[in-house]
Formats: structure tokens, C-alpha cells, sequence
């Protein structure tokens, strides 16, 4: 595929489809989310196009820059759901900015982006202040940090040409770690601190694999063995993370999805209504507590940027665990869930999708006592779809990788 022919179908995409996607945002959005889980989205005023936590627990929402301009806005949103005052972030590139990905440095406190528009670069952002770490990756994608510090980055560049690079953190050289990739994309760490790799396949239908490096550590730094096939022919092609409890979530054709199973298989965690959505950056909140069904209501979240094959939406979706006396997880508990325990009682074993909220495995009294001490608990933000209007103070920045994945989608309508 010619990359400049494929940058500029990506632009003209994503200029002429962004009306469409704001009439799409005016109406209601349903979901499919998986039960034990709360889904709840969030308007932007364009297409996300990076997300991180940070340690603080602030989620900050990078908004792509639109073809045709070199500035994207960065607005940080607290744990409440309310919006700071967006910045503007600028691209080194005079007439365009595009995001590859996005990650949260912790070890210095900042935001690294990648900006695949030239000759590919990697910024650092903090206190304000934007650096260029590193230059002349070309199709530069995602972006990771390992908790030991080192800082990996992915490419794009087509059949067998894409790889994995470890940055230097202090020159921005850059040494080869993986190649053979045609469209790296997602990087994260698994629990042990092995490296896994996004990569959609060049050719269609541009289905995903997600390969693990595996990683030690030597006197002399890390010490990379063979990858190994993790899935192969998958969905999710674009986003991949960890939790703490090990479980994987990746993004994709479909929306996100959570591996399982030796070899691994996806199963689908979050789809929104459009048959078509397409699901890119995915993120973390850095909570100690656990991402499972029903374990709320503490807030542990999954932030998302979700969008259509056709459109672009400019939202975000919050996904986090719902409480266990909200046995229909629809983020309150409320009388339908007393329908639910209702409908359920003497069943055994039983779930608290069913009525269960005790955990006992029977729908009893004493799960109506639970969810009558609990009525009208909710895990759902009060957001109001008002934005603070955008500041022109440059501050730490974000970003995933959605160019070629919309490309991909619409060259497959093309050919119906």
C-alpha cells in the first residue's frame, strides 16, 4: 500500500464524515456490555484520539486535530467525570497532526505521543512543556512504558516493514526490538513484564495478532527472547491492555473483547450499537481495586474511544464494574433489580446477575435486605455535555491509532 496515498484518503475521511458523526452523537446510544459491568458514555467535541491515566487518576482525552490543521485539544477529566480547561498541543508538521499513540510516562510524570505525520516522532510532555524525544520513525503507532522504565514504540509501515523499538529515554535512540509487523499497533505489559504487540495484517479482511516478547532483565538492561503467537485471525487489531488481575482486554472490529483460555479465544466485553464500531484506545484507571463483574461500586474504570466504520464519534465510553446489588447493571440500583430478584428468588446456585448479592449462591431475603440498603446507589457520572472552551496553553498530551483501521474499513465498503 502507498503510504502517502493511504494518508490522504485517511484525511479526506475523516474531514468530510465529522457532521455526520455529531448528528450520530444527538441521539441515545445503546450497548451490549457484558453483565457485571456498567458502560456510560461521555460527549467530546471531536473524535478521541489517545487516553491515559495518570497517577493521579485524572483521564486525560486527547481530540484529534482534523485534517488539514496541526493542533489537537488535551482536556483532563477528574474522577468525578468533570472536564478541566482543554490546551492546545502542536504538531512539529505545519499542516497536519496524526496521532499514532498515546501512554503515561511515570517515571517522569508526563504523556509521550506519537505523531506519524512527517518523518515520525515521539513527543514528551510536562509541565507545559513540549520536547521531541525522538525522530525518523517512520509510521510511528503505540506507545508503552514498562514499570522498569524503558519506553517502547510500534510501526506501521506496511507488509513485513512494521516493527517494536526501545527508545532510549535520554538520546531518543531508537534499537530494534521485533520486526516482520505490516501494521504494529497497541503495546503493553502483562503481569510478569512481557511485552504484547498489536499487529493488523496488511491484507484483507486486515484481521489482528497479538504476539508476547518475553522480557528479563540483565546487568546490561532487558534481554528480549523469541515472540510467541498469542491469538492469530483476531478481531481486535488496534488496543490491548492488562489488568491487575492479569486479564487481557484488546480493541478492534467489533469493540473490545477479553482473551481467555489456552490458546487464547476473544469474547466480547463491550459493543456499542453501531454494527460497524471500530474500538482504538483503551486505558486503565490505576485503582488497587479489582476489575471484575460486580465489584463495584468503587470506580475502578476502562476508558475507551469507540467509533464507526462510516462515522466518527465524538465521545469516549467509561466502562466499570457494577455494584453487586445492581443485579441488571444498569449503573443504579433501582426497582429493576428488585424485578430481577423478584423473578429469581429460591433459585440456587445463583449469580448476582440473578438476584445473588451476597455471594452465597442462593437468591434470598438476604439479598433484598442488600439491595434495600443500596437503593439508589449509582456508579454513573453526572457529567454535563457542556465543554470549558479550549485555552491556547500547551500542557502533557496523549494519542492511539485509528488512520489505518478506518482506511481499512472503507475500502471494504468500497468493494461491496
Amino acid at each position: 500500500m502507498d503510504h502517502a496515498m493511504f494518508a490522504s484518503r485517511t484525511r479526506y475521511l475523516h474531514a468530510f464524515l465529522a457532521p455526520v458523526a455529531l448528528l450520530a452523537l444527538a441521539s441515545p446510544l445503546s450497548a451490549e456490555t457484558r453483565s457485571g459491568y456498567v458502560a456510560q458514555k461521555l460527549p467530546l467535541e471531536a473524535p478521541a484520539v489517545g487516553l491515559a491515566f495518570d497517577a493521579h487518576g485524572a483521564l486525560w482525552v486527547l481530540e484529534e486535530a482534523g485534517f488539514g490543521n496541526n493542533v489537537a485539544h488535551l482536556r483532563p477529566m477528574a474522577p468525578d467525570g468533570s472536564f478541566g480547561a482543554a490546551v492546545e498541543i502542536e504538531g512539529d508538521d505545519p499542516n497536519n497532526f496524526f496521532v499514532g499513540g498515546m501512554a503515561y510516562d511515570p517515571l517522569a510524570d508526563r504523556l509521550l505521543i506519537t505523531d506519524n505525520t512527517a518523518d515520525g516522532r515521539l513527543y514528551a510532555v510536562a509541565d507545559g512543556v513540549r520536547q521531541t524525544l525522538a525522530t525518523g520513525l517512520s509510521a510511528i503507532a503505540g506507545v508503552a512504558v514498562r514499570s522498569t522504565g524503558e519506553i517502547f514504540v510500534s510501526t506501521a509501515l506496511g507488509p513485513g516493514q512494521g516493527g517494536v523499538f526501545q527508545v532510549d529515554r535520554q538520546t531518543g535512540a531508537a534499537s530494534p526490538v521485533l520486526g516482520g509487523l505490516d501494521f504494529g499497533a497497541g503495546l503493553a505489559f502483562d503481569n510478569a513484564g512481557d511485552l504484547l504487540v498489536q499487529d493488523a495484517a496488511a491484507t484483507a479482511p486486515y484481521l489482528g495478532r497479538l504476539r508476547r516478547v518475553p522480557i528479563s532483565q540483565t546487568p546490561g538492561g532487558l534481554s528480549f527472547g523469541q515472540p510467541t503467537p498469542v491469538i492469530d485471525a483476531a478481531s481486535a487489531a488496534a488496543g490491548v491492555l492488562v489488568d491487575s488481575e492479569g486479564d487481557v482486554f484488546v480493541t478492534g472490529r467489533g469493540g473490545v473483547y477479553q482473551l481467555s483460555g489456552e490458546p487464547a479465544m476473544e469474547s466480547a466485553f463491550f459493543s456499542d450499537d453501531n454494527p460497524q464500531l471500530f474500538a482504538t484506545a483503551i486505558t486503565l484507571s490505576p485503582d488497587a481495586t479489582p476489575f471484575e463483574p460486580f465489584s463495584g461500586p468503587a470506580r475502578r474504570v476502562l476508558a475507551v474511544a469507540d467509533y464507526g466504520f462510516a462515522i466518527e464519534q465524538p465521545a469516549i465510553t467509561l466502562l466499570s464494574p457494577a455494584a453487586p446489588e445492581d443485579f441488571n447493571s444498569s449503573g443504579q440500583v433501582d426497582a429493576g433489580d428488585l424485578a430481577v430478584w423478584s423473578q429469581s428468588f429460591g433459585l440456587s446456585p445463583a449469580g448476582p446477575a440473578i438476584g445473588d448479592a451476597d455471594g452465597d449462591g442462593i437468591v434470598a431475603g438476604a439479598d433484598l435486605l442488600r439491595w434495600q440498603q443500596s437503593y439508589g446507589a449509582s456508579v454513573l457520572l453526572d457529567v454535563s455535555p457542556a465543554q470549558p472552551p479550549v485555552t491556547a496553553v500547551p500542557e502533557p498530551p496523549f494519542c492511539p491509532f485509528l488512520a489505518f483501521f478506518v482506511l481499512f474499513a472503507w475500502q471494504n465498503r468500497a468493494r461491496r
